[in-house]
């Protein structure tokens, strides 16, 4: 009951017997199998971060939250084949947050996304760049008995739909707000949640709170099993381009030999795209 009462929502069904979860119940038992995986994977390199902090032979990466849990794994597997084994010491980051630690040399190379309308302030002299690929944000929204999107964009004037936003400031978010100043036609939302985690605003839009943005590569297996579809058409969704920065003066021996790799030999990422998410919705 406590922790009921701490999520807001129920997560037992008590009306039978035995008791079962509710959607909301097993959604949120698979988030928490997820968050401790995630605390014993950040407690084993916490374990043995400080037998190689300082070490030349470390790879000091900051990655979008988003592409962190995506994109970063895979390529970072397919990499290490090829090029051999790596150190990597990574911190996950808002695009901004990123920047900044790329700037303070508090980081050797930058994952993170990149749109020409929100320029990112590296000047490529200082901070050269590799383009890794793209994917696009989508709006989303939980399905309904007959597979439709509970909530679908425009929305309705009286009616407005429940918006889970990002946290102001955060790159996402300002992805977002773009696309809505830049809306073609008039739309109906209100603000009713909102978070710096592309994957805490995906468990809200799963458990049926409402309306979200969210990257391709976040929702690939959600798209497919239809727990979650898409909530409005193509006018809707725009791409977003994966980029890799580093900075000019020169870092590590390991992060320069990593650079130059990669520079020569095009280690794209894998982003798994479903092909009925490549046409209007």
């Amino acid at each position: 009951m406590a922790l009921e009462t701490w999520m807001g929502t129920r997560l037992f069904d008590r009306s039978v017997n035995p008791i079962t979860l509710t959607p909301a119940g097993r959604m949120f038992r698979s988030l928490a199998a997820d968050i401790l995986r995630s605390m014993h994977a950040a407690r084993n390199l916490v374990g043995g971060y400080e037998q190689f902090a300082e070490n030349d032979h470390v790879v000091h990466f900051a990655v979008a939250h988003t592409l962190v849990f995506t994109l970063f794994p895979d390529w970072l597997k397919r990499l290490t084949n090829e090029f051999g084994n790596i150190m990597a010491r990574v911190q996950a980051v808002n695009v901004p947050e990123g920047v900044q630690h790329l700037v303070a040399g508090d980081c050797d190379l930058l994952i993170g996304y990149h749109h020409p309308q929100l320029p990112i302030a590296l000047d490529p002299n200082h901070f050269p760049f590799l383009t890794l690929g793209v994917e696009r944000i989508v709006p989303v929204s939980a399905a309904g008995p007959d597979g439709k999107p509970l909530f679908e964009l425009p929305g309705k004037t009286g009616r407005p739909l429940p918006l889970l936003a990002y946290s102001s400031g955060a790159f996402l978010g300002n992805v977002v707000e773009m696309l809505l100043m830049n809306a073609t036609e008039p739309y109906s939302l209100y603000r009713c949640f909102e978070t710096h985690m592309s994957e805490a605003l995906k468990g809200m839009v799963v458990a049926g709170h409402g309306i979200g943005w969210l990257p391709e590569s976040c929702i690939t297996k959600e798209l497919h099993e239809g727990t979650l579809v898409r909530a409005g058409s193509n006018v809707w969704a725009t791409e977003l381009e994966i980029r890799l920065y580093r900075p000019v003066k020169q870092r590590g021996q390991a992060a320069e030999q990593l650079w130059a790799y990669i520079s020569n030999q095009s280690i794209e990422p894998r982003i798994e795209v479903l092909p009925e998410m490549l046409t209007p919705g």
